[in-house]
């Protein structure tokens, strides 16, 4: 099926839940069905009307002769309740069963009061590349190296790093990792500090690499004229994690933020 044929499709489906008015709203706005490719995720605040959400996509996938494959599908709960056993749903000829850990568009997520991010997968991958590529660059020189790593290790453990939240033990996990790689090239102690040499090589640390990459995805999406995106986008701009972020690097909230912004801040910390 070619993509326009299945946006067509999709937006049927799309369309038939909001005009049901299930599922999870953000200032009236329908946000219960979030639809990427061939994937689509229902969001609910009740297990009854995620149900029905569910029934109304087994109706709707009926006329237009599509079939949803129950075993690729999952329910997942976040929320001060998410221990709670519930029972699984039943979905045409199959069954839909609660899981603890949910892996969508190369993120794994797991069950909790809020949601959590799983990136021991992001370490696994990156751990294997930085691996990879020590193995095959005994005899280049360093700064090479480093553009190696840059190119083909940190982007697996940085994946989708700019719209989802980290606890500050998982965002000094990554930045460790990615500390050692420094260690590694230039060879030096477990214990010893790499700021200053990330200062010298040019570079950012980790987090404000994060950082840099969050408050361009934000000035971004504040150029698109989807509703639904600047809606999220004013929520999350009232959020103290991403005011006080702004806040740090002394611009305005949606201001486009350069390396050199960050890169001179980075320097007067290590100064």
């Amino acid at each position: 099926m070619s993509p326009f044929l299945f946006n067509i499709y999709i937006n049927s489906i799309i369309t038939a839940l909001k005009s049901a008015d299930l599922g999870c709203h953000i200032d009236n706005m329908f946000v219960g069905c979030i639809a990427y490719a061939d994937d689509i995720m229902l969001l609910s605040a009740s297990v009854v009307q995620l149900n029905k959400m569910l029934d109304i996509c087994l109706s709707q996938g009926e006329i237009l002769d599509v079939r949803f494959n129950s075993k690729k599908s999952c329910l997942f709960t976040v929320g001060k309740d998410y221990k709670d056993q519930l029972a699984s749903f039943n979905f045409g000829d199959g069954i839909i069963a609660w899981v603890d850990s949910m892996r969508y568009l190369g993120i794994n997520f797991n069950t909790s009061k809020r949601l959590k991010i799983d990136i021991c997968p992001f370490l696994r991958k990156f751990y294997a590349s930085v691996n990879a590529i020590i193995a095959r660059s005994k005899f280049v020189n360093e700064d090479v190296k480093l553009r190696l790593f840059e190119s083909f290790s940190l982007p697996l453990m940085t994946y989708g790093l700019n719209v989802v939240s980290l606890s500050c033990s998982q965002l000094n996990k990554l930045n460790s990792a990615w500390n050692n790689v420094y260690r590694k090239i230039f060879c030096m102690k477990p214990w010893e500090s790499v700021k200053e040499l990330q200062i010298l090589c040019g570079r950012l640390d980790l987090k404000h690499l994060i950082d840099l990459s969050k408050m361009r995805f934000y000035r971004s999406v504040s150029t698109y004229s989807t509703d639904v995106l600047r809606c999220c986008l004013s929520k999350a701009f009232r959020l103290p994690s991403v005011k006080n972020m702004f806040y740090y690097y002394g611009v305005s909230t949606g201001c486009c933020v350069g390396f050199d912004c960050i890169f001179n801040k980075l320097k007067t910390l290590v100064s």
